[in-house]
């Protein structure tokens, strides 16, 4: 009988000690910007990305591979209030120039860009490099009267708030975009969000937010687990057997 509850036990160890898995995929991902109140844009990546996510929830830790964030073109319209006449303000995104490595709610990855100050007749007056994902302060020196300062945060899953300098005509004084943890083994989607607050001395403040989507696959057996899984099931097989004879 002692052999026989042994054998079992060992089986069962065996069976636990292949219960190991490989990381989820990055699949696909997406990255949003968003500038006030203006239609946001969209650059999307697809199909097998450069990217590892583990464990559930407040356990989960994931990453992102080096150039796997979408770069792209957007460009806010601004009220002149100051000559030269500024007409826009035009966002080059790049992508991400080095990985990036999180553990829940999130953490710093660069995200780098340029912010062109643009005048009437697309004249760029002023190029100011930013950096999104990561905490960091840009203040350039002021070029035609144009002064601009662009502060940064790390991403997170949870919210972000931008605190304004006035009221906007609803009364509010902040705006937040709200960030979204749902691995689970491994695999799902997670919303990281960072803000990017533009204050200009022509055009007062731009809020901005930075939405990057990223999907992956559930986790999947290591090579080998499902060799051993049947190894254990007849082990356990074979045991029956003599304990039957």
């Amino acid at each position: 009988m002692r052999k026989f509850l042994f054998g079992w036990a060992a089986a069962a160890a065996l069976l636990l000690g292949t219960s190991a898995a490989q990381a989820g995929p990055l699949v696909y991902d997406q990255f949003t910007f968003v500038i006030g109140t203006l239609p946001p844009a969209t650059f999307t990546a697809s199909g097998l990305l450069n990217g590892l996510a583990a464990g559930t929830l407040g356990g989960a830790s994931w990453s992102v591979g080096t150039g796997m964030v979408p770069g792209g073109t957007t460009t806010a319209t601004i009220p002149t209030s100051a000559a030269p006449p500024i007409s826009q303000i035009q966002f080059i995104l790049n992508g991400n120039p080095g990985a990036g490595a999180f553990g829940a709610p999130g953490g710093s990855m660069a995200v780098t860009g340029l912010a062109n100050v643009k005048a009437y007749g697309g004249l760029t007056l002023l190029g100011v490099p930013v950096t999104v994902g990561v905490p960091t302060t840009i203040q350039p020196p002021v070029v035609s009267g144009i002064g601009i300062t662009a502060y940064a945060n790390a991403w997170t899953t949870q919210t972000t708030t931008i605190f304004l300098t006035t009221p906007t005509t609803m009364g509010a004084t902040m705006a937040t975009a709200m960030g979204l943890n749902g691995l689970v083994n491994g695999g799902g989607t997670l919303v990281m969000v960072s803000a990017l607050n533009v204050i200009t001395s022509i055009s007062g403040q731009l809020p901005s937010f930075a939405v990057l989507v990223l999907n992956y696959l559930p986790d999947v057996p290591e090579p080998g687990t499902v060799f051993l899984l049947a190894s254990g099931v007849a082990g356990l097989a074979a045991i029956g057997r003599r304990k039957m004879r």
